[in-house]
């Protein structure tokens, strides 16, 4: 099965093409504010990359978050513009899912931090018994040390992700025993979107694009600004 999947959940951009379980082209980028404006050149080189034509993919695939408001809105609606025009399945990936496939982990638990600014992360708990992964929580945005009283501290844990590079110190203070994994595995990648997605597809997920819609976890800093000035102004007096 071919599979186009995208990751906009953060700064970096990911798109990549997947035969299956094998990955055909990847191409990842710092992209700031600019996902919109480079999606497409990332979709057109993937599928060079790769091969392959766009009216080939047989399966679309992309993550609904947790993660930036804007770089998932993006994501979302230019894959399910896809998914109306090519008339493909899609499916929505939590991106927290998707990131505990990043790597090669063995009877661990796993966390996945996302950096959710305002001093907190978006978070999640996975157990690896041998290679199978269990989900213990759902997707949390907590400040690190709520997050860290979580965890069982008899279990071997590991951190990665921008969120545990951002606040490794307050993690290692309340987690003491768990350790950090770096380079590449500060990032979400589109392959393990593809991944997570052609597991969702064998198990039956029917890849109703109408159902799928981004997972934000808490209001935009826009509409809580709203909401306090809105509350220090008090109620109309008729």
């Amino acid at each position: 099965m071919l599979i186009l999947a995208c990751d906009t959940a953060t700064s970096i951009l990911s798109v990549a093409l997947c035969d299956g379980d094998r990955l055909a082209a990847e191409w990842t980028a710092e992209s700031g504010r600019r996902h919109a404006e480079q999606l497409p050149g990332l979709v057109d080189r993937c599928l060079t990359e790769g091969g392959r034509a766009l009216s080939e993919v047989e399966l679309l695939a992309v993550s609904i978050g947790p993660g930036s408001f804007t770089g998932l809105r993006v994501g979302v609606s230019a894959w399910k513009g896809l998914a109306l025009a090519l008339d493909r399945p899609l499916i929505g990936v939590p991106t927290l899912d998707a990131m505990a496939r990043i790597g090669a982990f063995r009877d661990q638990d796993v966390c996945p931090l996302l950096d959710a600014r305002m001093k907190e992360v978006f978070g999640a708990v996975y157990r690896f018994e041998g290679m199978s992964r269990r989900k213990l929580t759902d997707d949390l945005a907590l400040p690190p040390d709520a997050f860290c009283a979580l965890l069982d501290s008899k279990r071997p844990t590991v951190f990665f992700g921008d969120g545990a590079r951002q606040y490794r110190e307050a993690l290692s203070k309340n987690a003491p025993h768990a350790t950090f994994l770096d380079g590449p595995l500060w990032t979400p990648r589109a392959s393990a979107v593809a991944e997570e997605a052609l597991e969702r597809s064998e198990r039956g997920d029917s890849g109703d694009a109408d159902q799928v819609s981004p997972v934000y976890l808490r209001k935009s800093q826009a509409e809580q600004n709203r909401e306090r000035a809105a509350g220090a102004a008090g109620p109309e007096v008729g």
